[in-house]
């Protein structure tokens, strides 16, 4: 195999591998907004172990002189950003959510007790006719 051959070898790795990575986060934004905890933990450690993969390969290519298949590699970087910028706007809307409803436990009169009891409520009169 030449030169020639292996470098795009190698550039079709890392598409492939960007293609999948945008799978995976594609899956896990799908089981996030379907508020399945198991199925998105599954897919975030699936996009940890090809990011892993992913390391050597950008070694590799860093030190590549040939130019890369811009169609392919184009494709498969603006369809993981695309999927990465949904990811971001949901991560922070969870959090701004976190946000608020923390704050409103945190308002409550009933708040938490730390030695487990719950504290009293609060009484009220009523006029009973």
């Amino acid at each position: 195999m030449t030169e020639s051959d292996q470098s795009g070898a190698r550039w079709l790795d890392c598409c492939q591998l960007l293609q999948e990575l945008a799978s995976e986060v594609k899956a896990g934004l799908a089981a996030l907004s379907a508020n399945d905890l198991e199925s998105f933990e599954s897919s975030v450690a699936a996009q940890e172990r090809l990011c892993e993969s992913a390391r050597p390969l950008r070694t590799l290519l860093s030190q590549q002189t040939t130019p890369a298949p811009h169609q392919q590699l184009g494709s498969a970087t603006l369809q993981l950003s695309q999927h990465n910028r949904i990811y971001l706007a949901a991560i922070r809307r969870a959090s701004q959510t976190c946000a608020a409803l923390l704050s409103l436990y945190q308002d409550s009169p009933r708040g938490y007790s730390p030695d487990g009891r719950v504290p009293p409520t609060t009484k009220t009169w009523s006029c009973e006719v």
